[in-house]
C-alpha cells in the first residue's frame, strides 16, 4: 500500500529545503546571523543560540531546556538562513516538564530585522502536514572585557535565607512539587529522586530578588552520588556534586556546568559541608571552592542548560535545582556590587550614589539589589529604561505603597504570588491569585482577573490590594503582569493576558476556583484590554500560542474602566479641541508600533468596538467625565455599540 501521508511529508520538506546540500559557500554566508541571540521558543522556554563561522563553514548550537545541542545543515537563501535540529515533540507529563517521545529532526528558517531574529519551526505531526511555529529573540551584544576586580567594590551582605522559613524564595514552578523547607538554620531539599536524570516533578527553588553583578558565599551538603546546582542570575549553573562524583572536568563541582571547568578537584566526599565563594562581576566568573580558587575571572560565553531566561544583559534570581537529588544549604549570603568611589553620607541621596556604580547620576536595573523589574518599569516615568534621582525615590516609595495595599487584602485570603503562566522566567509573565477565606465561603470561587493599566508601557500586578474587597463576598482574585511597550507591541499583550486566563482555566482544580466563572476587571489600558478579550473570545488570530494551549480564554463577565475601544477615534479625538485637553497618543503609537498614518488596520484590530459579536460575554463599563487620558466617548461609544448589537439580537429573536 502506498503511503500518501509520508509521501506528502517528503514532498514538502524536500520543497521547503530542496536547496540544501553539505557545503555552504562561504561567501554566500549572512553574516548579520553572527553572534549570541538570546530566544523564546514556542512553548516559552528560553534558548541561547549561537552562530559562527569556522574555516569558511558556518556552525550553530543552541543550549536550551533538555534538548540536544546540535543544528545542522545550515544554509542560506537570500537573507534567510535555513537549518534543521533534532528534538522531541511529545506532550509532557506533567506542567513544565520536558517535550516527550524520540528526537525528531525539524526543519526551521530565521531572518534578521535589526536586532530582532524571527522564526519559524515546522513541526511534523502525525498526519503527514506541518505545524508551523513562529518565534524571536534579541541580539546580545558582545562579551565585555575582563574586569579588573581590584577595582570592583561589593556592599554589605545580604542574607537571602532566614534560617526560619522561605521567605523570599519561591518555586520556579509552582505546579511541581515543593521538596523544599527550613529546618535549623539549614535550607533542606529531598527528593526521592536518586538519578542525574534532569527532570522530575519536584521543583526547583528561586529568590525573589533579582540581582546582577555580585559576590555569593553559602555552603552546600550533597550526599554520595548526589547532584544538584546553584543558578546565577538565573542563567549560570555553578555544580553542585560531592568530589567522587561520576560527574568531572566541565560538569564536576566547580566547574560552571558543561561551559568552564575547575582547574582542580576541590570538592570533599558526599554528606561533608562545602563552601563556595562566587564572584560575577561583567559576565565573567570567578569560583572559590572550599578555599581553592578553581576559577579565575573567566568569561562566560552565555546561558547553561536549564537556565530561566537567555539574555545576558538583565538581572536575574540564585535558583537552586531542587528537580535533581537531596541538598542541603546553609549561610546563604549575597553582597551586591556598589559603586567603587562610594563614600558614606548621611544624606537621603546616599543609596542612590552607592548603587550608581558608573556614576552617570542614573541607575539601571543591573545596578539595584534586590531588583524588582515591577517596581522598576512603574517608577521609570520617562520609559528610559533608567531611573534618576527622582525616579530612585518612586521606586522605594512604590515599594512602600505595594506594602500598604497588601494590607488590604483580608488576612484570612490566601496568597500564591509570582505564579508563572508561561514558563519562560520573564516576570511580566507572572501573576499574582488571591482565594477567599475557606472556613466563610464554598468552594470552587468565582474568579476575577485584575488587569492593571499605565498605557500598556508600564504598571505592575503588585500594586493590588484596593481591589481585594472582592475576597470577602466569596470571590477568588487574580492580578497578571504583560509585557510592556518597550519590548512588545500589539497583538503580544493580548496574547499574554489570554495565556494566563488560559493557565488559570487548565489548573482552577488545583486552585479550587470555577473554570466555568471567570470575570476580567482592567482600568485604562487594563480596560482596554479586558474589553477587547471579552469581545474576541475563541478568535484565534488574537490567541496566541504562548503556554497553556488547551484550555479556552473566553471569560463570562467584563467590567472595563475608562479603557479606550476604538483607537483611530482616539487619534481623531487627540486634535479636537471640543472634546477637551488635546489627548496624548503617544503611549498608543508604542502599543501599535508606529504611526497612526501606518498602523491604522493595527488600530483597527486593536479595538473592542470592531468585534462586537451575539457571544460576547455582559459588560460593565464606568468611566469619569474628566478624564485627562482617555475621552469619555470612548466609553460612550463602546456601550452604543452594545446595545445596538444586544437590541438587534433580541429583535430579531
Amino acid at each position: 500500500m502506498i503511503n500518501f501521508k509520508s509521501i506528502l511529508l517528503s514532498a514538502i520538506t524536500a520543497f521547503l529545503f530542496s536547496y540544501q546540500g553539505n557545503g555552504q559557500d562561504s561567501s554566500k554566508i549572512n553574516n548579520e546571523f553572527i553572534g549570541n541571540w538570546a530566544i523564546i521558543l514556542p512553548n516559552g522556554h528560553p534558548a541561547w543560540f549561537s552562530f559562527n563561522i569556522n574555516g569558511g563553514v558556518m556552525n550553530g548550537e543552541i543550549w536550551t531546556v533538555g534538548l540536544g545541542n546540535a543544528i545542522s545543515d545550515l544554509r542560506f537563501k537570500a537573507d534567510t538562513l535555513y537549518y534543521k535540529r533534532k528534538l522531541k515533540i511529545g506532550a509532557p507529563n506533567y506542567p513544565g516538564g520536558p517535550p516527550t517521545g524520540e528526537k525528531v529532526e525539524v526543519s526551521n528558517k530565521a531572518v534578521i530585522t535589526g536586532d530582532v531574529i524571527k522564526m519559524i519551526m515546522y513541526v511534523p505531526l502525525q498526519d503527514g502536514t506541518f505545524d508551523t511555529q513562529e518565534f524571536k529573540g534579541k541580539r546580545l551584544p558582545p562579551l565585555p572585557l575582563k574586569p579588573d576586580l581590584d577595582k570592583v567594590k561589593f556592599g554589605a551582605p545580604i542574607a537571602l535565607f532566614n534560617g526560619k522559613d522561605l521567605s523570599g524564595w519561591r518555586l520556579t514552578n509552582p505546579n511541581q512539587i515543593n521538596g523544599w523547607r527550613a529546618e535549623n538554620g539549614v535550607l533542606v531539599n529531598e527528593t526521592p529522586k536518586l538519578n542525574f536524570d534532569p527532570f522530575s516533578k519536584y521543583g526547583n527553588l528561586r529568590t525573589d530578588g533579582e540581582f546582577k553583578d555580585f559576590n555569593l558565599q553559602l555552603e552546600f551538603n550533597v550526599p554520595k552520588g548526589g547532584n544538584s546546582g546553584i543558578y546565577l542570575c538565573g542563567r549560570y549553573e555553578t555544580q553542585v556534586v560531592d568530589r567522587d562524583s561520576r560527574m568531572q572536568g566541565l560538569q564536576g563541582v566547580g566547574a560552571l556546568f558543561a561551559r568552564i571547568a575547575p582547574s582542580e578537584n576541590a570538592g570533599k566526599v558526599g554528606g561533608e559541608w562545602q563552601k563556595y565563594d562566587i564572584t560575577l562581576v561583567d559576565q565573567h566568573v570567578t569560583i572559590v571552592l572550599n578555599g581553592k580558587k578553581v576559577v579565575d575571572n573567566a568569561p562566560i560565553l552565555g546561558a547553561t542548560k536549564g537556565a530561566l531566561d537567555a539574555d545576558d544583559t538583565k538581572p536575574g534570581p540564585i535558583y537552586f535545582q531542587g528537580d535533581h537529588t537531596a541538598v542541603n544549604y546553609r549561610n546563604i549570603m549575597l553582597r551586591p556590587r556598589i559603586n567603587p568611589n562610594y563614600i558614606q553620607k548621611d544624606s537621603s541621596d546616599s543609596e542612590f550614589s552607592k548603587f550608581d556604580i558608573n556614576g552617570d547620576n542614573n541607575l539601571i536595573a543591573t545596578e539595584i539589589p534586590l531588583f524588582e523589574q515591577d517596581v522598576f518599569d512603574q517608577a521609570d516615568a520617562n520609559v528610559d529604561w533608567q531611573l534618576s534621582m527622582k525616579e530612585f525615590k518612586s521606586y522605594n516609595a512604590y515599594k512602600k505603597r505595594i506594602q500598604s495595599e497588601r494590607a488590604l487584602i483580608p488576612k484570612n485570603a490566601r496568597a500564591f504570588r509570582d505564579i508563572p503562566y508561561i514558563q519562560d522566567g520573564h516576570n511580566r509573565h507572572t501573576l499574582d491569585l488571591y482565594l477567599s477565606d475557606s472556613t466563610k465561603f464554598k468552594k470552587p470561587y468565582p474568579l476575577v482577573i485584575w488587569v492593571h493599566g499605565g498605557g500598556w508601557q508600564k504598571g505592575t500586578k503588585q500594586l493590588f490590594g484596593k481591589q481585594a474587597f472582592l475576597l470577602k463576598h466569596g470571590f477568588a482574585m487574580a492580578s497578571i503582569n504583560y509585557r510592556l511597550t518597550r519590548e512588545s507591541q500589539f497583538p503580544e499583550q493580548v496574547y499574554d493576558c489570554k495565556a494566563a486566563i488560559r493557565y488559570l482555566r487548565k489548573y482552577a482544580d488545583q486552585y479550587k476556583i470555577d473554570a466555568n466563572r471567570f470575570g476580567l476587571w482592567g482600568s485604562s489600558a487594563g480596560g482596554h484590554l479586558v474589553s477587547l478579550i471579552g469581545t474576541t473570545g475563541g478568535l484565534q488570530e488574537l490567541e496566541g500560542s504562548l503556554g497553556v494551549t488547551d484550555a479556552s480564554s473566553e471569560v463570562q463577565a467584563v467590567c472595563d474602566w475608562f479603557g479606550p475601544s476604538d483607537l483611530n477615534q482616539m487619534n481623531a479625538s487627540s486634535t479636537d479641541k471640543s472634546k477637551g485637553e488635546k489627548q496624548n497618543i503617544q503611549p498608543i503609537v508604542k502599543f501599535l508600533g508606529g504611526p497612526f498614518t501606518e498602523k491604522q488596520e493595527a488600530a483597527r484590530k486593536a479595538s473592542a468596538i470592531n468585534y462586537i459579536s451575539n457571544n460576547h460575554p455582559p459588560f460593565l463599563i464606568m468611566h469619569g467625565n474628566k478624564d485627562p487620558l482617555v475621552p469619555i466617548e470612548q466609553s460612550e461609544l463602546f456601550y452604543q455599540a452594545l446595545q445596538k448589537k444586544e437590541w438587534i439580537l433580541n429583535t430579531s429573536s
